[in-house]
């Protein structure tokens, strides 16, 4: 690919969405280090897999269930404006890359996991604000809505945007929460058991005896 035909892509004057996966541009550069970048430069097929699906999602839902999930989904609009400037630039330097197969992949991770926590800068800072009571009704700047794609004027935000279920939080991080074992009710039960069989096996005992005893007399 020609670097002029790049920086079309960069720098083509279309409007900025702000939230990444609200924004052409983005999702255009994600699509095309997909398709022209990892299928030529990376070999081993494993590796290709793991950054195909990589981009699929930053191309897809990635960074609006982040949004969504970890936070209110809204966040301060000129700190993603600036975000979305940055990523357009970083991802024509990836497009250019002479980077190959494991090193490529662990480039393609790290942009993901910066971006990530460059969003979560621009989310919690108006989350801290918004939750606020003191702070939320003098707010003046915009903010974007990450589930709507839509600019906004800074609000106070309601009880429930302000702590999203933590337990959610953890599902989407690590799977199922597990449940730990009751040990005191595991060995009160083990107790139980033991005490029934033993309870049969003296019962089982007596009516032996008294049985040997009455055939004596017998």
């Amino acid at each position: 690919m020609r670097f002029s035909s790049v920086l079309f892509l960069i720098w083509f004057p279309t409007r900025i969405w702000s939230c990444l996966h609200c924004d052409p541009v983005f999702k255009s550069n994600m699509a095309k280090l997909r398709t022209d970048i990892v299928s030529k430069k990376i070999r081993d097929t494993r590796l290709k897999t793991r950054a195909e699906v990589l981009l699929s999602g930053l191309e897809g839902d990635f960074f609006l269930h982040y949004a969504t999930s970890q936070f209110s989904g809204l966040a301060v609009k000129s700190m993603i404006d600036a975000l979305i400037q940055e990523v357009r630039l970083t991802a024509g330097k990836l497009l250019q890359t002479q980077l190959t197969d494991e090193a490529l992949l662990e480039e393609l991770v790290a942009f993901r996991r910066e971006t990530t926590m460059k969003l979560k800068r621009a989310l919690k800072e108006y989350q801290v604000q918004g939750c606020d009571e003191k702070i939320c009704v003098a707010l003046k700047y915009e903010v974007f809505n990450c589930r709507r794609c839509l600019p906004t004027a800074a609000y106070c935000l309601s009880l429930s945007q302000c702590f999203v279920d933590s337990q959610e939080r953890l599902a989407l991080r690590f799977g199922q929460p597990l449940v730990d074992p009751d040990i005191a009710r595991n060995g009160v039960a083990i107790v139980l058991c033991m005490g029934g069989v033993l309870f049969l096996v003296i019962i089982g005992v007596i009516i032996v005896y008294w049985r040997s005893q009455l055939y004596k007399y017998v």
